[in-house]
């Protein structure tokens, strides 16, 4: 399998079957976004938390943000998608 996403070479390297990565990226997303405050924003914590653990950095999303006009960097839609969910 040919990994582009950061969610998507978590899954291989939990070694999850490709016949299962479609149903691990919404189950995943629905558990991440419900982290979420009611306002469907991370904290800066949440944030760093989440983007580490798929081997990315705040920076690189904030620069991801920046380069492309995107001002809301704590929203868990937009960077859950940027992750690959």
């Amino acid at each position: 399998m040919n990994s582009t996403t950061p969610a998507q070479r978590l899954l291989e390297a939990y070694d999850i079957a490709p016949a299962n990565h479609a149903a691990e990226l919404e189950n995943g997303k629905a558990a991440m976004l419900r982290w979420a405050g009611s306002n469907g924003r991370y904290t800066v914590h949440d944030l760093e938390a989440i983007l580490q653990g798929h081997g990315e950095t705040l920076w690189a999303w904030a620069d991801d943000c920046e380069a492309h006009g995107f001002h809301n960097v704590y929203s868990a839609e937009a960077v859950l998608t940027w992750l690959g969910y």
